[in-house]
């Protein structure tokens, strides 16, 4: 059985806590939702390595870890899920305060070439 990245990556930030991030993650964490685009979403976060799901029915929580490099696939998501009620960013798998507003355009940065 592989290791999951994301636990993975949260033990190593747990063993050997640093001041400095290795790398800028987004986490984009949405639930169930009786819209036309959440199977598009599901699909999306599918697409990424990290995908997780837990649980099941309407309680499931979907959640995908991007990084600068994967920025379009981010933005893909978000823009569907971004208003959804439940929808959580983590930056480098931590609940920041102003993940929307202010994390992730730190990230559309990137979109920039």
């Amino acid at each position: 059985m592989n290791p999951d990245p994301a636990a993975q990556a949260k033990l190593e930030d747990i063993l050997h806590p640093s001041s400095t991030a290795k790398t800028f993650r987004i986490t984009v964490v949405f639930g169930y939702r009786l819209h036309p685009q959440y199977k598009k979403a599901v699909l999306l976060a599918k697409r990424n390595p990290t995908y997780r799901e837990k649980g099941e029915g309407e309680w499931i929580r979907h959640s995908a870890v991007y990084t600068p490099a994967e920025v379009e696939d981010l933005f893909d998501l978000f823009n569907i899920v971004h208003d959804w009620e439940h929808t959580e960013i983590l930056v480098n798998h931590k609940p920041l305060p102003y993940g929307h507003q202010l994390w992730l355009p730190l990230m559309w940065f990137h979109r920039i070439k």
